[in-house]
């Protein structure tokens, strides 16, 4: 690099005088400003402080600010800034991205070869861009070669030895689909704009701690020198990527296109809320708009019937006890009234493998729909609900696929929620840090409510709707969601290791039905639940993580019964029979107590008292009003 642009770096005072008076006799040649005659120094100054216009007045400044500059800061100092704000091409600032960029690999591992590249682009970064200009570039690089001789840094024979090696023939990072070299190492990054790159972006742009106004936070982030430390698994990204991309046959994303429909999904580590993977919708490119993370989110269907089980759960409804059908509810003030919904009854267990709205509308009113809203709310979930809507169990309330996610992730995390993020840290450019993740664990549900629930949406993926997302190296969990009309399809699930949201719908038109595609209905347990099967089959090959299992539940206490809550006490709404509770007062004789039970009703609540003579003795029984069929 020195060798290319600043070879008497180490001996000069900021401004190398031949080389000023070199270029002013060329510019007074030439009539214009044409060599520019500018140290490592001065090229830093013009960065960070000047503008890019070639006159003799910015250069004068430019002379005297990298003089004061030399004063101020050491030599190593001044090289490792401007090596860390230089453009090197295709998006790569800093000599860390362009190594990443054309090499694949850490700039600790780049040879005297590549450096003599990247000296090359400086001066001229896309005219000598190696991937659209071969010829130039290698005839810069070879330029660069011989200075590098001309310096003592390599022999001659050693540069015609360097001179023959390959150029890059694409890029190693930012490769959504489509060619990747090779050769490249092991880094790879998101393009330069994506959804993911957007969202750090847009978190940047907003902490306080890079700036107290936008415009400080603007230069910061823009103006070079950052190192921004994301969360991101090339891996993971790759593979959300590609089961976006090809999971669909060429008819149905034919037919997918011409309807407006996509999909997008976000994937988070259960243990730490780390944003693993995302895709925001059918190509940044083309559709700024990120579905998975940005707000208000989507009509969630039957996924958010997960709620309802962690909440059932968590008032010690137990996976074997039954639950009703469904029924007709008196609405007063809402539409319809009466609501009716229909869905047989079973098992939690059954009802959730089945995904019945019957049962989960009467879950909810077992158990309490404001009960229920807090349960999402514990775990993460932001938008506004409202408990006095019967079909709340029903996912008609709008949800990102991010908060499905992230509060999900909480389940295979033992109902510890650690909140999703997507920036580890930032660094400026001395390496102190600016911004740095801390980890906010807070417990959603308890261990065994996590662990039961795990039971049973593990087998809802074997045995129920969810089949479509059976894994091969590690078991998986999940639910399916469909909205009405399938206007949105989804699937949300977990591996030991990821919790992944899929969502499936028209973007443009929220609440647009999506009709058939190739022939068949849509509904979550089809694309959605093959989507996150192809994303998590396609990680697990590449990453190889240790195969994970499901732990083991605390074993039931008891025999299973009707499913009772905090709005049913005695599981009346799910078949129990009504308790009656004794009251007895003896006032003689009391060998001759006897007590009267009076039939259940299941119409209204009664009080009945029975005085039987001769005998003084008076039983009362109160039974517990029962909720509507």
């Amino acid at each position: 690099m020195l060798s290319v642009e600043d070879a008497q770096f180490y001996e000069h005072i900021g401004i190398n005088l031949r080389g000023l008076f070199r270029a002013l006799v060329e510019n007074v040649q030439s009539g214009e400003v044409e060599q520019g005659g500018s140290t490592i120094t001065q090229q830093l100054v013009k960065k960070a402080l000047l503008s890019d216009e070639r006159v003799l007045n910015r250069k004068t400044k430019e002379a005297a600010l990298a003089i004061r500059l030399e004063g101020q800061v050491t030599k190593d100092e001044i090289l490792e800034l401007y090596l860390n704000t230089v453009y090197f091409g295709n998006g790569a600032y800093g000599v860390q991205a362009a190594a990443e960029t054309y090499w694949g690999k850490p700039v600790a591992d780049l040879t005297l070869v590549d450096s003599a590249l990247l000296a090359s682009l400086i001066s001229n970064p896309v005219g000598n861009d190696p991937i659209l200009h071969p010829k130039k570039a290698k005839s810069e690089r070879k330029l660069a070669l011989d200075r590098m001789a001309d310096n003592g840094v390599i022999t001659s024979a050693q540069a015609a030895e360097f001179d023959a090696m390959p150029l890059p023939v694409g890029r190693c990072t930012g490769v959504v689909a489509g060619f990747r070299p090779t050769d490249c190492g092991g880094i790879t990054q998101p393009p330069e704009e994506s959804y993911f790159v957007q969202e750090v972006r847009q978190q940047l742009l907003a902490d306080t701690r890079l700036g107290a106004t936008y415009e400080e936070r603007y230069a910061q982030v823009f103006g070079g020198g950052l190192k921004i430390y994301t969360t991101l698994d090339p891996i993971a990204q790759n593979a959300a990527q590609d089961a976006h991309d090809n999971t669909f046959p060429a008819n149905v994303r034919a037919e997918a296109d011409s309807k407006g429909i996509t999909t997008a999904m976000v994937s988070v580590e259960s243990a730490t809320g780390a944003v693993r993977a995302l895709v925001g919708g059918p190509g940044f490119a083309d559709y700024k708009y990120d579905i998975a993370t940005h707000e208000p989110g989507r009509q969630t269907g039957s996924t958010f019937k997960t709620f309802v089980l962690l909440t059932a759960l968590e008032q010690g409804v137990l996976p074997d006890d039954t639950v009703g059908g469904g029924g007709s509810w008196p609405n007063p003030g809402s539409t319809p009234n009466p609501y009716v919904i229909t869905g047989g009854g079973g098992t939690l267990n059954g009802v959730t493998a089945s995904s019945s709205n019957g049962a989960f509308v009467r879950l909810g009113q077992t158990v309490g729909l404001e009960n229920v809203m807090y349960t999402a709310q514990r775990l993460g979930v932001s938008s506004q609900f409202d408990p006095r809507a019967k079909s709340m169990p029903l996912g008609v309330f709008d949800v990102t696929p991010l908060e499905m996610a992230s509060a999900y992730s909480a389940i295979p995390n033992g109902g510890v929620r650690e909140p999703s993020y997507f920036i580890d840290r930032v660094e400026d450019r001395t390496g102190t840090v600016l911004i740095e993740h801390e980890a906010n664990p807070t417990r959603g549900v308890s261990w065994q409510s996590a662990c039961l629930a795990t039971q049973i949406l593990a087998n809802n993926v074997q045995y129920g709707t969810g089949t479509n997302a059976q894994l091969n190296g590690q078991p998986a969990a999940g639910k399916t969601g469909t909205t009405e009309s399938n206007s949105n399809t989804w699937f949300v699930g977990f591996t030991p290791q990821l919790t992944t949201a899929v969502w499936m719908g028209i973007p443009s038109e929220g609440t647009k039905p999506m009709g058939n595609l190739g022939g068949r209905e849509q509904f979550g347990g089809l694309w959605p639940a093959t989507i996150w099967h192809n994303y998590n089959q396609a990680y697990i090959d590449e990453a190889k993580p240790k195969r994970g299992e499901w732990p083991r539940c605390a074993a039931p206490t008891r025999e299973p019964k009707p499913a009772s809550g905090a709005s049913d006490p005695y599981g009346i709404l799910n078949g129990a029979e009504p308790k009656v509770e004794e009251a007895t007062t003896t006032t003689t004789r009391p060998s001759t107590t006897t007590t009267t039970r009076p039939r259940s009703t299941t119409s209204s609540s009664s009080t009945t008292s029975t005085t039987q003579r001769p005998r003084p003795t008076t039983t009362t029984t109160t039974v517990s009003p029962p909720g509507p069929n």
